[in-house]
């Protein structure tokens, strides 16, 4: 099981979105560079050309409980680009019979409905990190699938 509380960028979230930290920040090497193979940073300046995005991670994860975690006002890890990246490896996850974010609507904060997917996403009302609220959220989530 994992869960990913504002994975953000090198998360979550959709790089190719360019939305937050993006690939520029993270792999400049003033910030986060040695954390990322050189080539990386090579993406920065033409996003189109990225062989595969976060979705591609997550549907990795598949079949195995993923809760992602975030902040409604935590731009910089982009919760939009996370749940985008949700949607789309929910599809891998229907293949082993789980389920994930369907539909277009992203939930609005502090709405737990999609907790209940292998494949869960949450959005607390308010920035990044964890916060108190959250952790009877991450206790249900791992009631329900440990």
């Amino acid at each position: 099981m994992i869960i990913a509380s504002c994975s953000g960028e090198g998360g979550a979230a959709i790089a190719r979105r360019d939305y937050g930290e993006n690939i520029k920040h993270m792999s400049a090497p003033s910030r986060y560079a040695y954390q990322f193979a050189p080539n990386y940073h090579e993406y920065s300046t033409h996003l189109e050309d990225f062989p595969f995005d976060a979705h591609s991670l997550v549907a990795m994860i598949a079949p195995r409980p993923l809760l992602l975690q975030t902040g409604s006002t935590d731009y910089w890890s982009d919760p939009k680009g996370e749940f985008i990246a949700a949607q789309e490896a929910s599809k891998v996850y229907q293949l082993f019979g789980e389920n994930g974010p369907e539909g277009n609507e992203m939930p609005p904060a502090g709405d737990t409905s999609l907790i209940h997917n292998k494949l869960g996403y949450y959005m607390h009302d308010g920035g990044h990190g964890t916060i108190p609220s959250d952790y009877p959220v991450f206790i249900q989530f791992m009631n329900e699938f440990l």
